[in-house]
């Protein structure tokens, strides 16, 4: 099996100098696939959105988050490595993408329910060899604010119904690290607005590096 490197963040928030420190690491051209899993821009702008998307070129995937407002997902939706509802193959894998959250208590613009998330996931055709990049956690998972569990059940469930190989998420910016769900490695990535990321080999095992850049 060939082996991929992969840059996967999460949750820029249109920070600039986050956005200045990953053009470092563009330019070391280092990594095969970049893939972004949500909030990008805090309710905007669209031309951060933009920029972000430009600087890894043909290498960068990504879905949307719960701060990106409907103007930024609009702008979004005609890119071909745009994932939010779409299975797109990789390799000897595919990439499926869930963007925007679970509700919130701060009702933030792109908000799905758990009956959306759970008909999106079923229908998009996530199996063994998927990559799910998903904006919210699964219920459970890295998901603890205050005490309470936050992260989507619709998601959780999914992982539980159809086994894929790896998830990527977001979201709760109060948690990093990688666990076993069954069959399936999650990896949650800190904030990159808190200069935070994850490096990944996928080949025979999936090798996991939290990094700060």
């Amino acid at each position: 099996m060939s082996e991929m490197r992969i840059l996967a963040f999460s949750d820029i928030h249109a920070d600039e100098d986050a956005l200045d420190r990953l053009r470092v690491l563009a330019s070391r051209d280092i990594y095969d696939l970049v893939i972004f899993a949500g909030d990008m821009t805090n309710r905007g702008p669209i031309s951060y959105a933009q920029d972000l998307i430009e600087l890894f070129g043909e290498r960068f995937y990504f879905v949307h988050g719960n701060m990106d407002s409907s103007a930024v997902v609009d702008s979004l939706r005609a890119n071909p490595h745009y994932l939010h509802g779409r299975k797109l193959p990789l390799g000897e894998w595919n990439l499926v993408g869930l963007g925007g959250s679970n509700p919130t208590p701060f009702q933030t613009p792109s908000e799905l329910g758990e009956t959306q998330i759970e008909h999106i996931l079923k229908s998009v055709g996530l199996d063994e060899r998927s990559i799910l990049v998903s904006h919210p956690p699964p219920y459970g998972s890295f998901d603890q604010v205050g005490g309470m569990h936050v992260g989507s059940k619709a998601v959780a469930a999914a992982i539980e119904q159809f086994h894929p190989l790896l998830v990527l998420c977001g979201h709760i910016h109060e948690h990093e690290g990688q666990q076993i769900t069954g069959n399936t490695l999650v990896v949650k990535l800190g904030a990159a607005n808190a200069r935070r990321a994850a490096d990944i080999k996928l080949g025979d095992e999936i090798d996991v590096s939290f990094i700060s850049f």
